[in-house]
């Protein structure tokens, strides 16, 4: 979830008769055709000494200049293959040292990149890739087999598959587009053929609920995230591979904001992350909560250094007020900044510091919101729980090649429905509740997970939960609790569920158990997969019978 820091102030407002939220309106510092190659390149320049990118794994350091001559070299490698504007290639790969060259070389030329992480297996890449047909796709060496098997498999024989590192011979690198000599001052922005409406990335929603779906995402409707984006000599750290749109974000953020990118080659370990903060004095890191939770998780967060650590933006999920306190016993002086957003909208809908009410904070900039009930969909007002509605000035090019469930969730007034639960009290703060596939029912009371989460999240002795219903054939679904202790911790199922039932309605109850568990099945993204906590709770529950 991307999200520019912005200032805490509240400039929502509330039309009582529309039963609409908006927030600041305000023009965009960018035109028609600007596109994230063109503000890319213009940065670079300018800032052509400034160090862009240093690779933990490698202690490379690549200054603007460097990148900036190595995404031209590719914008033109491009014209000479003879790809066109619009064509789309494939990206499934970790951060490595060019992958920053090849994300705006891509955009530069016009190209749509079609992003997916390099965990995919060989199933997953075939359904993607078959949706968005890549002219080509770019990868690491040590996942080019199984790759090239994908797309031998799926119809796209024909599309070279290029190694960013880790090269075989006889295979297409990307060191053969650095061939061609440049000289930055000389070359020509091409003009997008769309506009900045046209589509530069194409991303996969996060999967929690099966397999993703592929969203396009425009040159405009990445910029406009960006407007207020200024880190100069901020060194910025973020794990998630250019699959996630906080690993687009913070490319592209930290480029035009002038910020030093620590890129890490590996996925997110505890260690690694206390290493990499102590080591190159990160001041920004932006992960999702989950992250925090595997960090509260390990040992070696007794001998962290987070001193220089200012800012820890959450992303990707709820977060409780409950964990960033257990985090800040570690880093008293960073302030935990968290945000809501989607693929679909690619805007930061609301932001804010965490604070106790666990809101998530105030409305975006341009963007506006309705809740609607969940029956009969009428606008509902403050403090009034129903799906949350988000509209921005952007046209949304919706799900690619897949015009139904563009239609499903976009009408045609200009709203994202988001499937999600939440409200706006009086102050103008956003609340999220749940997802609604997420909300279950007790003896027909309807309980939240995330809200029973954040209260066993107040235990100092949990680092991370997961709540789920669990099939009741009387009762429909009865609330359970799978839980990760911190290090040490002797914490029982008796404690936890008594906790509960001291501070939540009866219908919120474990009922269906609590279960201790080393780790929770995740989507790539981070996010937790409920359906397969569901199978472990009820699997540990099963074996416990026998």
């Amino acid at each position: 979830m991307p999200f520019s820091i912005r200032n805490t102030e509240n400039n929502t407002s509330y039309d009582k008769d529309s039963k609409i939220w908006r927030g600041l309106q305000k023009e965009s510092k960018y035109g028609p055709q600007d596109s994230i190659g063109s503000v890319a390149l213009k940065t670079m320049l300018e800032y052509s000494q400034h160090i862009g990118q240093i690779c933990h794994q490698t202690g490379r350091q690549l200054r603007n200049m460097e990148i900036a001559i190595k995404a031209i070299q590719i914008a033109q490698h491009f014209e000479k293959l003879q790809l066109k504007q619009c064509d789309i290639i494939g990206l499934c790969a970790a951060n490595t040292e060019y992958v920053a060259p090849l994300f705006f070389g891509a955009l530069t030329a016009g190209l749509s990149i079609s992003t997916l992480d390099p965990s995919y297996d060989k199933k997953g890449i075939k359904i993607i890739y078959s949706c968005t047909q890549p002219r080509m796709i770019f990868c690491d060496g040590i996942n080019y087999w199984r790759i090239r098997e994908a797309f031998d498999e799926c119809g796209l024989a024909s599309s070279p598959v290029v190694t960013l590192n880790g090269h075989i011979k006889g295979v297409p690198s990307i060191l053969e587009f650095f061939e061609q000599e440049v000289k930055p001052e000389e070359y020509n922005i091409p003009l997008l053929e769309n506009g900045a409406n046209q589509v530069a990335v194409i991303v996969c929603t996060s999967g929690t609920t099966g397999f993703p779906k592929e969203v396009c995402i425009s040159h405009a409707a990445l910029l406009q995230l960006f407007e207020s984006a200024d880190f100069l000599n901020r060194r910025f750290l973020c794990f998630s591979s250019l699959f996630w749109l906080t690993g687009i974000a913070t490319l592209i953020q930290g480029t035009i904001g002038r910020a030093t990118r620590i890129i890490s080659e590996k996925p997110f370990k505890p260690e690694d992350f206390f290493q990499i903060v102590k080591q190159h004095k990160v001041d920004i890191f932006m992960g999702p909560p989950s992250q925090m939770a595997l960090a509260l998780s390990s040992n070696a967060i007794s001998d962290s250094d987070f001193s220089s650590l200012e800012y820890f933006l959450i992303g990707g999920g709820s977060i409780s007020y409950a964990l960033t306190e257990k985090f800040k016993a570690y880093a008293p002086q960073t302030i935990f900044y968290g945000g809501y957003a989607s693929s679909e909208t690619c805007c930061g809908i609301a932001a804010g510091i965490c604070e106790p009410s666990n809101a998530v904070g105030t409305i975006g900039s341009n963007v506006e919101i309705k809740i609607i009930d969940n029956d009969d969909g009428k606008h509902l007002g403050p403090n009034e729980s129903g799906e949350i509605c988000v509209r921005t000035r952007l046209p949304w090019a919706g799900y690619y090649k897949n015009p139904e469930r563009t239609k499903a969730i976009y009408d045609a007034e200009g709203w994202i429905h988001t499937g999600d639960n939440g409200y706006i009290n009086d102050e103008g703060k956003l609340f999220l509740i749940d997802r609604k596939a997420d909300i279950r029912k007790f003896d027909n009371f309807h309980f939240s997970p995330s809200d029973i989460e954040k209260v066993i999240n107040e235990l100092p002795q949990v680092a991370d939960v997961c709540v789920v219903g669990i099939p009741d054939i009387i009762h429909g679904h009865l609330p359970a609790a799978a839980v990760i202790k911190r290090p040490e911790s002797t914490i029982d199922e008796k404690e936890i569920y008594q906790y509960v039932v001291d501070r939540m309605q009866n219908f919120e109850h474990l009922r269906g158990g609590v279960y201790f568990f080393e780790s929770l099945p995740r989507t790539v993204t981070g996010k937790t997969v409920r359906r397969k906590v569901v199978e472990m709770c009820q699997e540990l529950k099963q074996s416990q019978k026998c």
